[in-house]
Order: C-alpha cells, then sequence, then structure tokens
C-alpha cells in the first residue's frame, strides 16, 4: 500500500484561529425514540460502515430508528488514505474493505436496538443485549428509567463531552480549547450532521492521526459523547524556521532550534510544537503582545518545520457610543470621537499591546465623561493579523449641582434658640464638564457658615479647563487652565514645636487667579507653566489681620510679639510670581504594587510686582525610585523598596508663610507638620520596604530631615521662637487599609513611640 506524502499544515494556534467560532444554541426538545449507541470516526484508517442485518424478530421501532441511522454522510477529507482492515466498535463494526485506493473515509452512526440476537451477531451486541435485558428487569421491580432516546434526524441530546488519548502539558491544547468551538456542547441537543462536522474540524487540524466519536446512552434519554483520540507522529524534525514574524528577534528563534537539538532521534509530535510554541509566544505574551501567536506549522512530513506567525497589528481604533442600557447605538455622542481618541496610546501599524490597551482605558475613563468605558479588540476573520480595536463608551451627566448644608442653631434676643435663628450653612457645587461641546470644563463650589451674612470664612473656587487649545493636531495637547480661588489654612510655621504650649492659630486666607498652560511631552513626561496674582491675609483667630505671630505668657496671656508674618507690616501682601513645574513619571503597578520612577521639578519667580517690590526664587527638586525586589507570582504584589530625596532653596524675599516646612505625614514622619524647622533650605531623604501579607501591605521605613542651618535666615527665626530641633529623624512600621495608613512610628528627638493615621500616599 502507497500513502501520500503531501504537506499539510498543522494548526496549533488559538482555537479562536484554529477552530470557529462556537455557534449560539437553541435546547431542541428530546426525541421519544430509543437508541444505545451512535459512533461516528473520521481518520486515515477509518472503517467504512457495515450495513447491518435486519432482524425479524426486532421489534418495529427498533428497525424505523436504524433504518434512518444507516444513511452516513461521507466525510469529505480529500486525502490519499489507506483502506480499512475490518474490526468493529462497540456495536457498530463489521469487516472492513481490503486496499481502500485512497476513498475519503465517512462519518457513520449506526445503531443496534435488537433485544433477541441472531447468532451472527458479534459478541459486543450480546452484551448489550444482556444489558437491555437488565435494564428492563429493574424496570420491573419498580424503577424504570426512560431509554436514551434519538430523533428521527439522529438528533440526541448531549449531557457530558469526555476526551480520551488527548496528550496533555504546557502548551497543549487542552480539552476545553478543542471543544470550545464545538457544534456539540453540553447541555444541548445536537444531530449527526452536527457530531460529523465537528469531528472533521478536529481533525483538520493536523494534530491527530485518527478522532472517533462515541455516543454513549445516558439515564433519562440523554446520551455522553467520548471523542478518542490518536495522536500525529511525523518523522524527525530536520531544520525548524519562522514565517510572518517581524518583530521575533533572530535570537529567539536560535534558542528554539538550540531547544529542538534534545529531541533528535525522535518523533515530531505535539509535545515537540508544544515546546516551540511556549518559547515564541512566552516572548510574545511577556511584552504583552497577547494577540500574537504561532497559527500552524508545516513541513513536518519532509521534517523541515516551519512555524507560520500570527502577528496582531492595530488595524483601526474607533469609538462606539452606548445607551443607557449598555448596548451599542450608531447615535453620535455629546462628545466627539476624536477626542475620545486622542487619549488612547493604541497606535494604527503597531503590534497590538494589553499594556495599551489597559492605558487607553485609564485614560479614556480619566476623562470624568464616561461611567462605562470598555476596550474590545477584535482579529479580522480573513486575516487574523489585522486587530480592530472598538472603544465603547458611555457618556455621564455633563452637568451637576449638589447642595451641602450645615444648619447651626444661634441664640435669639431672649436667649433661646427660634426658628428665624437658624444660620444655613455649608457648599454648594457645580460642574459642567462638556462646555460649548469641546470637552471644556468649568467647575464652582462656594463655602460658608452662613449663607446669608457671608463673612471672613467665605471660600470659593472656579475653575476653567480647556484641552488641546492649539488644536487636536497639537503633538503637546496643550491644555489651558483658569482659577479663580479664596481659601483659609492654618500656616505651620506659627506652631508650636515638640513639648511646647499650645499658641493661637494663624490663619492664611489666599485671593487671586491663576492662569496656566499644560504641555504634554510625551506619555510620562509634562511640563506646566502659569502666572499667579494673589493677595496673602494673615488673619487671627477673630478673623482680623495679624503682622505677628503670637505666643502664651507664663500667666496664660497671649503676646503677640513673634515672627512678622508677610513682607508688610499690616499683615496683608500682594504678590505677583510665574510659576513652572516639569514632571517624569514612569511607574506602572504591578499587581496593585507601584513600581518605576518619578522626578519633580517645581520653580517660582517673583516678579516684583506687589508689596515692597518682592523678587524671589522658589525652587524644589524630588526623585523617587520604586524597586522590585521580587517577582509577582500570579495576582500575588511583589516586594518593593522605596528611595525618596527632596531638596529646597528659596533666594531674595522670603515670607515666613512660604517657608519650607519639615515634619508630618508627607514630610518626616513622626512628627506634627511644621514641628521641625520653618527653613529657606531643606532636605529630606527616606527609604521603605513594602511587603505583601495576608492581602495587606505591610511596610517599614526610616526617615531623615534638615533645615541645613537655614532656619535662622528667615524673618523673626520662627525655629527658634517656637523651639524647634531644626533636624530629625524617624523609623517606624505600619500597615496600609484601603486608602489610610496606619502606623507606629519612633521619633528619634524625644524617643518616643506613637500611633498615627494618614490618610493616601506618602511618596
Amino acid at each position: 500500500m502507497q500513502r501520500c506524502t503531501a504537506s499539510r499544515s498543522v494548526s496549533v494556534g488559538r482555537p479562536r484561529v484554529a477552530l470557529q467560532q462556537q455557534p449560539r444554541r437553541t435546547q431542541r426538545p428530546q426525541c421519544t425514540r430509543s437508541q444505545h449507541l451512535v459512533v461516528a470516526a473520521a481518520g486515515q484508517d477509518a472503517e467504512q460502515p457495515e450495513q447491518p442485518s435486519s432482524s425479524g424478530s426486532a421489534p418495529e421501532w427498533q428497525q424505523q430508528a436504524a433504518s434512518v441511522l444507516l444513511a452516513a454522510a461521507p466525510l469529505p477529507l480529500a486525502l490519499c488514505l489507506d483502506g480499512g482492515s475490518g474490526g468493529g466498535a462497540r456495536s457498530g463494526g463489521g469487516g472492513g474493505g481490503g486496499g481502500g485506493g485512497g476513498a475519503p473515509n465517512e462519518v457513520f452512526a449506526i445503531a443496534e436496538g435488537s433485544e433477541d440476537e441472531e447468532e451472527e451477531e458479534e459478541e459486543e451486541g450480546e452484551e448489550e443485549s444482556e444489558e437491555e435485558d437488565a435494564s428492563e428487569e429493574e424496570g420491573e421491580e419498580g424503577e424504570e428509567e426512560v431509554a436514551a432516546a434519538v430523533g428521527p434526524d439522529g438528533s440526541f441530546f448531549c449531557t457530558e463531552i469526555r476526551a480520551e488519548g488527548l496528550p496533555v502539558g504546557e502548551g497543549i491544547p487542552s480539552e476545553e480549547d478543542l471543544f470550545a468551538a464545538l457544534n456539540c456542547q453540553k447541555g444541548f441537543a445536537c444531530t449527526r450532521q452536527e457530531l460529523s462536522e465537528d469531528i472533521k474540524q478536529l481533525y483538520q487540524t493536523g494534530l491527530f492521526e485518527s478522532v472517533n466519536a462515541r455516543v454513549l446512552p445516558q439515564k433519562k434519554g440523554k446520551f455522553k459523547v467520548v471523542f478518542d483520540f490518536v495522536e500525529k507522529r511525523y518523522p524527525e524534525i530536520v531544520s525548524f524556521n519562522v514565517e510572518g514574524a517581524k518583530v521575533l528577534p533572530p535570537a529567539v528563534v536560535k534558542e528554539v532550534q538550540e531547544k529542538l537539538q534534545q529531541y533528535q532521534g525522535q518523533p515530531f509530535t505535539m509535545q515537540t510544537m508544544a515546546v516551540i510554541k511556549n518559547l515564541i509566544e512566552g516572548w510574545y505574551t511577556q511584552r504583552g503582545f497577547g494577540l500574537s501567536y504561532i497559527s500552524h506549522f508545516t513541513g513536518m512530513p519532509t521534517g523541515d518545520v516551519v512555524a507560520h506567525i500570527v502577528e496582531g497589528r492595530t488595524h483601526r481604533v474607533s469609538v462606539v457610543h452606548m445607551d443607557a442600557e449598555g448596548n451599542p447605538t450608531k447615535q453620535p455622542g455629546k462628545v466627539s470621537s476624536a477626542f475620545i481618541l486622542k487619549h488612547c496610546p493604541v497606535e494604527v501599524g503597531t503590534l497590538y499591546s494589553m499594556a495599551d490597551g489597559r492605558k487607553t482605558l485609564q485614560n479614556v475613563f480619566a476623562l470624568d465623561l464616561f461611567d462605562n468605558v470598555q476596550i474590545l479588540p477584535r482579529q479580522n476573520e480573513k486575516d487574523p493579523s489585522r486587530v480592530d480595536v472598538e472603544v465603547l463608551v458611555r457618556e455621564k451627566p455633563m452637568q451637576t449641582a449638589d447642595v451641602e448644608a450645615e444648619w447651626s442653631i444661634a441664640p435669639g434676643d431672649s436667649g433661646k434658640p427660634g426658628i428665624v435663628s437658624l444660620v444655613p450653612g455649608g457648599t454648594i457645587t457645580y460642574e459642567n464638564r462638556n462646555l460649548f461641546g469641546k470637552a471644556a470644563s468649568v467647575a464652582a463650589s462656594v463655602n460658608t457658615k452662613n449663607f446669608l451674612q457671608p463673612a471672613e470664612d467665605l471660600s470659593f473656587r472656579v475653575t476653567y479647563s480647556q484641552p488641546f487649545l492649539y488644536g487636536l493636531d497639537d503633538p503637546k495637547r496643550t491644555r489651558l487652565n483658569a482659577q479663580l480661588f479664596n481659601g483659609r489654612k492654618i500656616c505651620g510655621v506659627f506652631t508650636p514645636g515638640p513639648g511646647g504650649e499650645e499658641v493661637p492659630a494663624v490663619w492664611v486666607d489666599r485671593t487671586g487667579m491663576k492662569v496656566g498652560i499644560t504641555e504634554q511631552y510625551s506619555r510620562q513626561s509634562k511640563g506646566t507653566l502659569a502666572l499667579v496674582a494673589q493677595e496673602i491675609t494673615t488673619r487671627d483667630e477673630t478673623g482680623a489681620p495679624c503682622a505677628r505671630g503670637m505666643r502664651t505668657t507664663p500667666f496664660g496671656q497671649y503676646v503677640a510679639d513673634g515672627p512678622p508674618t508677610c513682607l508688610s507690616d499690616g499683615g496683608v501682601d500682594r504678590v505677583v510670581s510665574a510659576q513652572a513645574a516639569l514632571t517624569r513619571d514612569t511607574t506602572y503597578l504591578v499587581n496593585g504594587a507601584q513600581v518605576g520612577a518619578r522626578d519633580i521639578f517645581t520653580v517660582e519667580q517673583g516678579l516684583g510686582i506687589g508689596t515692597r517690590a518682592p523678587l524671589f526664587n522658589r525652587m524644589e527638586a524630588q526623585s523617587t525610585r520604586f524597586f522590585k525586589l521580587t517577582p509577582g507570582k500570579g495576582k500575588r504584589q511583589p516586594v518593593t523598596l522605596v528611595a525618596h530625596g527632596k531638596f529646597g532653596n528659596t533666594i531674595g524675599d522670603l515670607p515666613a508663610y512660604d517657608a519650607f516646612l519639615l515634619g508630618g505625614p508627607y514630610s518626616v514622619r513622626g512628627y506634627n507638620i511644621g514641628e521641625l524647622a520653618a527653613a529657606r533650605r531643606y532636605v529630606e531623604a527616606a527609604a521603605e520596604l513594602r511587603v505583601p501579607v495576608l492581602g495587606q501591605q505591610l511596610f517599614a521605613f526610616a526617615e531623615f530631615g534638615s533645615d541645613l542651618g537655614s532656619s535662622a535666615e528667615v524673618r523673626g527665626n520662627p525655629t527658634e521662637y517656637y523651639r524647634r530641633a531644626g533636624a530629625g529623624s524617624s523609623v517606624g512600621a505600619g500597615v496600609r487599609i484601603g486608602a489610610v495608613r496606619a502606623e507606629a512610628i519612633r521619633d528619634n528627638n524625644s524617643r518616643k513611640t506613637n500611633v498615627w493615621l494618614s490618610y493616601g500616599e506618602r511618596f
């Protein structure tokens, strides 16, 4: 006998490529006719079905069912194959033909239901007849079960799908991978034709010498499908190469070739394919190219194996708007698609990266214009190397308003509170996220304790933001930002040092405006330039302007002989300055742990406009590194080490309220804000080790800060006046619970340990 040696491709790609997409199935009504066994097979040595003789003693319904299933449709495989040599499978067997002469295989289905078998029947048929008699006897005892039912069209209800003879191992398709796209599925009805198509589909992957299907009857009119696989074994591999790979380094191909030398003298099997698949696809997966993979192999009969690689490149990126129910709609949204696509790092013509997909999701959601954002990459059915990316968005309400009321009760003329004396206070906010339909936003908030008679406690903020100031084609994505503000905060400069008595607080009011632009230089770098004009007023607890800090005498009296609070003598400064900032942030998350680097440089330059023509330069520079010490396994966070350094310096005119403060939850931990120093220059250093334990992040740290002896250069020397140390260090440990940090910190100056609760990240 001769066997054809025509080259054939072996498909080992992902199920979505190698196999057809799983169709939607609708449950069919179960048939009522009883059958015992339906067999289907495909392979190079598949046997030709033998027409069984019908028994005159068989019931009429069995003869009808058998005549229906005997008409098997041939499997159209255009292959030169040897003929079968006989043999049976269960009750469907019989002698095969001689040399088949390359005739195409048939997928056949045979039903055997006779109770009174003739003497010429095979042993398997006798065993089935005995099982049937036994089941009938059980039914007579009161436990009658419904026989497995096959419909007139060969349909049956599938309750289980199983594989036998399928190799297992990393990189080898599993049962789930192979069965995911089949017509025959667990819990649905399946026909003989659909089962034939499934066998053909599995066989045409080229992974198997033969594929057989056994349909075994179960209880209550249902069946179990068992696929029997015989692994394909090709000659020893002689050479290996790849096709279709444009970014795969030659070093990876060389690594595969060296690995295959270990398999010399062995046949080329699915195990060998898995080795190649794991090395090549592993390289793509490690770099986030999840849609790049090996689609199939060729050249196995000759030993010159070629792995054909599909590199999924982004072909098109589009925006799809969703309605309120989350269904795609063709109606355009209020936010233009061009504006949304500007925030998508996925680029046409490049390999589709899962990291870019996640970044797109984050960027679009961060616009705060949508309450539902999804990224859907799809490979083209005709050309899998083309990936069409859809960004699905659902817009949230563009205009919102909110009122938070805080009612206070004030005494009336009689000294008792009344209805007319209720004082309304609180916060009113308004926001429009898509002004003029160009994604510009405006937000305003007003806060006071008494809306009827607002006084010094009135604070407000109005912000306007216009993205793409110079158009959507601007490579720097210039954004215009404008603010009107009026706020009040306690000044940390005029607070007591460690162990000191409480002193009256000094409040700093800032009223003014700020206009600036922000430019994006790269994905990780941006710069900001702004002009600020403001009026700064320092006030005491009564709201009156105060020009100096105060202290408490031994007799409990307040004395205003402290450091000057402003440049002027009246407690009010007017300053115009220019501000600039550069930020480079390459941090990313590994299972929730931050890794990478962040550098920030800020500078403020006084322009000599305002109270006493202030000229000054105030700069800060900080650098933070997040080192990954261990790889994150699975979903577990890696152990990381954080190294942080910060430096600041001021030259020229410096009001006390703008001095650098050392100490606090975001400076040197373990101290109150400004407890260490108020300085012109300073330096900070910190290190923190982060370890995940039982799903929580535990950390230990050490920090240090110093004013570098510059506190004496601040007007009035607040550091000396309030008896501060000027430098300090601390060590501690803590746990992060959500957004809260619970820390036990040892203050090395006082050598005391305290527990602190802080909100947000330290770095």
